[in-house]
Order: structure tokens, then sequence, then C-alpha cells
């Protein structure tokens, strides 16, 4: 019933839209024709404001065609995912994908044109969950398939095109804003039923353990991708040069730390996700907590690596998904390349911080307003209003902590009184002379968390070689 409510205020759009700006037109021509240009002319703007954005929208819209993107995994270079991806298709009861994406990203999507089905897979899922997780993320997606779901994606994927574009422009009166946001809260309400549909599935074809886990690891997973783009995948772009993509990324989770962290906001995401009534997935604690409720089979959950499902996948494949080009390199030949361009980077963000706040610039400042308790200073007011005030300190923390590690190192590399080495729980190392390895992060953090602690860290970073304290 919501589904054709929500097909019926689609097509409601458009028509307003049509209704607005004909109706309006025609009684600017009226105007026209007795006479009153000012009338009609009046008349003539108000049509295109309120009717020419949706007019318009519509028309990009008709010619606007979902595309496959990412690298394609073909049945004969990779037969294991697809052995996986036919088995679970036939415990959703339906056909397979016929075509099947690694994507960047960390998410999985099916979608339709043509009768032909995509299936799109993140490579942050395959490198990050275990096989059985990921079945769970293939089940899922495959009971998009057997429910129905996908089978009007082309329509509403050109009708959400014209509802964006339109809205966007809709400046004058909000009219059309307003039903859009009316067809939002519909459509999210049976969105959010084909996810709980779906989640049957995975549950039904990998287990209820499997299910739970892929559920809460995925969030962890997504944070964990944008860490490693940002810290360490930009270090080959700096330095023009490609590393073994795949492998670093599993380098990076197989850490003791990044393991740990992992675990941590497992629960920390599930328990933060925020709520609304225009969303189309249900909390993920909500999700976890009904497959609780659900019966599974006794299914072995299967502990190999994800990626050993995409054995077929090339170095290249990887680097063109993130965009990297140049000759291959280690990840440890980056380090000397680009490490010393990335901390400066980061220690300039720390300097410019002590500018815009006036605590001061240097690393003597900045020690000097912790010890103050000036950290919030230092970050300024969060951009997220909704954050609570534990959680904004705790981003200053994270934050400043890195930055100040960042300025340290960047003051001993510059002065060769240490160099940097790769470290895949926190950057880098700092290797001094007499061979000694120094953790920037580890060594500022208290200061930054306990201002307490400052004159300790001082002392500490005046026995390393910082000047200037």
């Amino acid at each position: 019933m919501r589904a054709a409510l929500a097909l019926v205020m689609l097509a409601g759009f458009f028509v307003l839209a049509v209704a607005l700006a004909g109706g309006l037109t025609a009684i600017a021509i009226w105007r026209f024709t007795i006479g009153d240009v000012e009338g009609g002319a009046w008349m003539l703007v108000l049509a295109v404001a309120l009717g020419g954005p949706a007019l318009w929208a519509t028309v990009r819209a008709i010619f606007a065609r979902p595309e496959p993107s990412g690298f394609p995994l073909a049945r004969d270079t990779h037969p294991d995912l697809w052995r996986h991806v036919d088995e679970l298709a036939g415990i959703a009861g339906t056909r397979a994908p016929d075509d099947v994406r690694l994507v960047d990203g960390a998410n999985a999507s099916v979608w339709e044109r043509r009768g032909v089905r995509y299936l799109e897979l993140g490579l942050p899922l395959v490198a990050g969950l275990s096989v059985g997780e990921l079945r769970s993320v293939l089940a899922h997606e495959l009971g998009h398939y057997g429910g129905g779901h996908t089978q009007l994606s082309s329509m509403t994927y050109r009708a959400k095109i014209a509802l964006q574009l339109s809205v966007s422009q809709d400046r004058v009166f909000g009219l059309l804003s307003a039903w859009a946001h009316l067809y939002a809260l519909v459509a999210a309400s049976e969105s959010r039923d084909h996810e709980r549909f779906a989640d049957e599935v995975a549950v039904a074809a990998a287990g209820r353990d499997a299910a739970q886990r892929a559920l809460l690891r995925i969030g962890p997973v997504g944070e964990a991708w944008a860490d490693y783009l940002t810290s360490y995948v930009s270090l080959a772009v700096m330095a023009g040069r490609t590393p073994p993509l795949l492998e670093g990324f599993r380098c990076y989770l197989n850490h003791p730390r990044r393991v740990h962290e992992l675990r941590r906001l497992e629960s920390v995401l599930a328990e933060l996700e925020p709520t609304s009534v225009f969303d189309s997935h249900p909390p993920i604690r909500d999700r976890v907590a009904a497959m609780a409720l659900l019966t599974s089979s006794d299914v072995p959950i299967d502990e190999r690596p994800g990626w050993t499902l995409l054995t077929g996948v090339s170095a290249e494949a990887a680097s063109r998904l993130l965009d990297v080009s140049g000759p291959s390199a280690t990840w440890e030949e980056l380090v000397p390349l680009s490490g010393p361009a990335q901390v400066r980077r980061y220690a300039e963000a720390l300097r410019h911080a002590g500018r815009v706040s006036k605590v001061g610039s240097s690393l003597s400042d900045v020690l000097a307003a912790l010890e103050r308790g000036e950290l919030l200073k230092l970050t300024g007011r969060p951009v997220d209003a909704s954050l609570t005030d534990e959680q904004v300190r705790e981003a200053a923390v994270d934050t400043v902590t890195e930055l100040l590690g960042c300025a340290v190192a960047d003051q001993l590399v510059t002065a060769n009184r240490a160099v940097l080495e790769l470290n895949w729980g926190g950057l880098f190392v700092l290797r001094l002379p007499d061979g000694a390895a120094v953790y920037p992060d580890d060594l500022v953090a208290p200061a930054v968390r306990d201002a307490n602690q400052v004159p300790e860290v001082r002392v500490r970073l005046q026995a390393i070689g910082v000047d200037g304290l």
C-alpha cells in the first residue's frame, strides 16, 4: 500500500509542477490579453519560479540513466565469489545478478536496468569482513531481488534525480520542497520494510551470528577505510607511486591497535547512530535486535578473510578504483618520499589553529594552552550541534593529539634528529639516532587529555631533542 502511495506521490509531484506552471502561465496570458502587462508579468514570474524547476529537472532526469561503475568481477576469473553468489541467490529464491562489480566505498547495493541485474560490492567490505560476514551482506542484497525491490529502480532513479534537482532550485515558496519531503517520508517507511525483509534473508542464508556481526562491523570498517585513505593512501598520491593498496588495508586492519579500535567502535557507532523518520534504513541497533528474534539454522561462520574470494583482482584494479597512479613501490619506500611533507602539512594545520585561536602557533604556545585547559580553543566550535559535550571533547582530543604528534615529528625530522618509519597503528614511528622508537601520538596524548600531564610530557619532549619548550 505504501509503495503504491509513494508512486502516486511521485506522479503527483510532477502533476503539481505542471499544474502550477500551466495554470499560472494561462493566467499570465489572460492578463496580457486584457492589457494588464504588469499583472501578466508577475504571473509569468510565478509560473517560472514554481513550476520551472520541476519541469526542467524532469527533462534532465528523463535522459539520466544509472551506469555500472567499478571493476567487473567476471565468473571465469572469480569463480569462488560467484559460487557463493549463486548459492545465496538460490536460498533467496531469485536469480543471480548478471554483473558483479567491485567499487570504492564500504557499501553494497543492487539495481536493475532493462532486465539486467547489477550487484556492486565495496572493496573495503571485501578486505575487512570475513567470508561468513560477506555472505550475509551478499544475501541481504540478493534479498532485495527476491523481494522485488529493484523492479522499479530505473523509474525511481530518474524520479529521485528530478526531485533532487527540483528541490535544489525551488527557493521561492518551498512548495515543491514540502511535497518532496512528504514523499521522502512515505518512501523511507517502505524502504525500511524492504531492509527488514532483506535482513531476514541474510539470517536465513548466512546465519544469525554472521548477519549480526556483519551489520555491526560495516560502520567501523567504513571509518577505518576513510582513515586509511586520508592517512596512508594520501602518501601514495603525494609520492606519485602505487603501493599494494589492498594488502595495505589488510595490514591496517590487522594491527592490534586497529583491531581494538574497531571492536570498540562497533558498539559506539551502533549506540550513537541518529534516527529520523526520513531514514531509508532502520538503525543498526534495531536491526541487530530484530535479528535476535529470528529463527536461524545452525550455520557455521566461515572465518576466512573475505578477500580470499577475490584472488583474481589485480593491483592495477585497486589503483584505478582509488585513482592512484605511478610506478610500483612498497609502503616502506613511500615514507621518505612523502612522509616529511605529510607531517609538515599537519604541523602547519596546528600552527594555523594556534594563530586563529590566538593561543600562539609554536609548540611551546600549544603546550601552554593545554596546561591552561584551553584544548577546545584550538579546535573551535563543532559544526554538528547535535554532539554532546563529551563527544566534542573526544573529537578535540583525537584531532589535537594527531596534529601535535605530527608537529613534534616535523621538528625532529627537519632538524635531522629522527627519521620516519611506517606504523600501521598510528601512521609514523620516529626512529632516533640511538635506534630508539618513539610513537609521537602516544607521547603527546597524555598532555592533550589531561592538563596536569603537560609538564611531564614537556620534559619527555625535551629529552628526545624537541627545542623551544
